[in-house]
């Protein structure tokens, strides 16, 4: 990526760790990235373009891009966005603990954001939009209140994680729809699937994940959502039932209402309700067993193991 940012922006290799800050210790800025990235997809159109005017079929065009700005330590930033004027966002730290560290995190947000919306704007008045299908997710949140130590502390902030699919003019009536529901990653390739029509008519459901465009009864499907640093747990819409590998420690939090999970919800709860919990835990118990012994006998894709 510096090397293309060197040869194709002009980047000279002093402005990566000088004072125009363009890189960080993980790479290249957003701002960077997203140019270069913009300018590969117009290249690989203009390509298709002249491939169908010759009457050859089009060739898909699948890319993985990596934004890096918002990564911590949150402070690293070019220089003419630290100098830039920004929104202000006090009423969401003032007063707290790590309130340096939240502001940093949210204006590295939204440097993210803004980056990312001149790219979307530049697709779309170049017509790629309208031919592309763009994945928004993250591989993990981020605690910025409970510091960088350890981010994941905090179960809410670390496995909640927004995403978004931008498909124009394919998604019909599922256009716009907020999904508040538990879903996992594992739900892209059949929602995606479920998309672009294949197979024929759609791919609502095959084995693992679903197709997000599909509604369901809100709070009905249960999605495992492990901390490796701290719990196993088994969501089911905004309830998330905390467990152990072995103990019989239970925990059971609506974790959108109460995001520190003080309030334990198990003892009141029916009997049967309960039980429905416990099998949920049990199964999860199981497919941690099912990939642990795969992952650590080295066969994880074997059908024998």
């Amino acid at each position: 990526m510096k090397e293309l940012a060197e040869s194709n922006l002009g980047i000279n290799q002093s402005d990566w760790d000088g004072p125009e800050h363009r890189g960080l210790n993980w790479g290249v800025h957003d701002d960077l990235s997203f140019q270069l990235l913009g300018d590969l997809m117009v290249n690989k159109t203009q390509e298709q373009t002249k491939r169908v005017a010759k009457g050859e079929a089009k060739q898909p065009l699948f890319l993985n891009h990596y934004t890096i700005s918002s990564h911590v330590d949150f402070k690293q930033r070019p220089k003419w966005y630290d100098e830039a004027e920004k929104p202000d966002f006090s009423a969401l730290y003032d007063g707290e603990e790590y309130a340096d560290n939240i502001k940093n995190y949210l204006e590295m947000r939204y440097f993210a954001d803004l980056e990312m919306g001149k790219f979307l704007d530049r697709m779309d008045k170049a017509g790629i939009l309208n031919d592309t299908i763009i994945v928004i997710a993250g591989d993990h949140g981020q605690g910025p209140e409970f510091g960088n130590d350890i981010p994941e502390d905090r179960d809410v902030s670390a496995t909640r994680v927004a995403g978004a699919i931008i498909a124009e003019n394919r998604l019909g009536d599922a256009a716009g729809m907020v999904i508040d529901d538990a879903t996992e990653q594992y739900d892209l390739l059949n929602t995606l699937a479920d998309i672009t029509g294949v197979p024929k008519g759609g791919f609502e459901q095959d084995g693992v994940g679903r197709s997000l465009k599909r509604k369901i009864k809100f709070g009905e499907r249960a999605v495992y959502s492990n901390n490796p640093t701290r719990k196993m747990s088994v969501v089911r819409g905004h309830l998330r039932l905390r467990y152990e590998r072995i103990t019989n420690y239970v925990l059971l939090h609506d974790a959108d209402t109460d995001h520190d999970m003080k309030h334990d919800l198990l003892p009141n709860v029916t009997t049967a309700e309960r039980e429905e919990w416990m099998s949920l835990r049990d199964k999860g118990r199981r497919i941690s067993s099912y990939y642990r012994k795969r992952w650590r006998r080295k066969c994880l894709l074997a059908a024998e193991c």
